[in-house]
């Protein structure tokens, strides 16, 4: 990309002028040093100026935002605005997952203190201006279905209904435990389609989470999507398996239906 048409250097300020006139509200370090033709040195400099104005910010090092006057104050803005560009520039695979994506698809009880994203290796939590970014590991991310998000600034990806719930009862340490799951599942579950759940398990080839989610299902009087998913486990060989995994099983109760070890005391948490 030619960003220079004139002889003389093109002045840093400029430069992210031209990119919002097109635009664009991130750019990489190296694609800065690239069209100011100048020295890492320079540009370390030129890019401290313009940091210290509040007209850029690096949640991480060598990916720069730049910020327009309603977001100086914030120190950062939303990341939904600028998650797609920040992990392609990483070269990662991602959903904003969880909490997340429950606000998103409308099952959200209050506004999650963190903007979750789901990725395929362990990547350090950002924290920019008021912005609060968490990492969560899941390796076979590239199977899961997804779908897009529009904003402004462009689009992001999210997981679907059916993801979203897969996920809430896998990592319930990430959603403040196994109640508020169930409490964000009452409202989640009428845009979840039971056959795509079902399909969920092939792509997985995990149970344990279908258990639980038919547990907590039943647990919320969803008659006819636990009888589905209870249907299909039916025809499979499950595991006893924790409601949460992360709290210990001793003195757990076993429920025979689901195959579940029942080691917290489920209460909505609303």
């Amino acid at each position: 990309m030619d960003y220079n048409s004139k002889k003389a250097p093109l002045k840093a300020a400029d430069f992210i002028e031209k990119l919002i006139a097109k635009g664009r509200y991130t750019f990489a370090t190296l694609e800065a040093e690239q069209a100011l033709q100048v020295s890492p040195a320079a540009l370390r400099a030129a890019l401290r100026r313009l940091r210290q104005k509040g007209k850029i910010v690096d949640p991480i090092r060598g990916f720069q935002l730049i910020l327009t006057p309603e977001y100086r104050t914030l120190g950062c803005m939303p990341p939904e605005y600028f998650i797609d560009d920040l992990m392609q520039h990483v070269k990662s695979p991602y959903y904003v997952g969880l909490l997340s994506a429950a606000q998103l698809h409308g099952a959200a009880h209050q506004q999650p203190q963190q903007f979750q994203v789901v990725t395929n290796k362990a990547r350090l939590d950002i924290n920019c201006g008021q912005a609060h970014i968490v990492f969560i590991k899941r390796s076979n991310i590239k199977n899961m279905p997804v779908t897009s998000f529009n904003t402004s600034y462009g689009n992001f990806l999210v997981s679907t209904p059916e993801v979203t719930a897969m996920d809430l009862v896998t990592y319930p340490q990430h959603c403040a435990g196994i109640n508020h799951v169930a409490t964000i599942l009452s409202d989640l579950v009428e845009k979840i389609i039971p056959e795509k759940l079902l399909k969920l398990v092939e792509l997985t080839h995990e149970l344990a989470w279908l258990q639980r989610l038919g547990y907590l299902l039943d647990f919320l009087n969803e008659e006819k999507m636990a009888s589905v998913i209870k249907k299909y486990l039916t025809q499979q060989r499950t595991q006893p398996c924790a409601l949460q995994s992360s709290v210990s099983i001793e003195n757990a109760v076993h429920d025979k239906k689901w195959n579940i070890l029942i080691n917290v005391e489920l209460e909505l948490d609303i």
